[in-house]
């Protein structure tokens, strides 16, 4: 009996693990938060981590390739 409710009781605790708010996304090179990754992509920022040709949410990135 003892078995079974520590059973429910993982149970429990592991839906209350997938029901937990998620954070907000994050750029998946750099972590920086979406929000600020949405200021580089409007050019109201740089990525201050990585270079701009890096950054996914640089729209600059490809540039240089797409005019030779």
């Amino acid at each position: 009996m003892e078995l079974l409710a520590l059973f429910g009781l993982a149970l429990l605790l592991y839906l209350l693990y997938l029901l937990r708010p998620k954070p907000p996304a994050r750029c998946p090179r750099c972590g920086l938060p979406r929000a600020l990754a949405e200021e580089v992509r409007r050019h109201r920022r740089f990525c201050p981590h990585l270079a701009f040709r890096a950054c996914p949410f640089d729209p600059r990135k490809g540039v240089y390739r797409l005019r030779r």
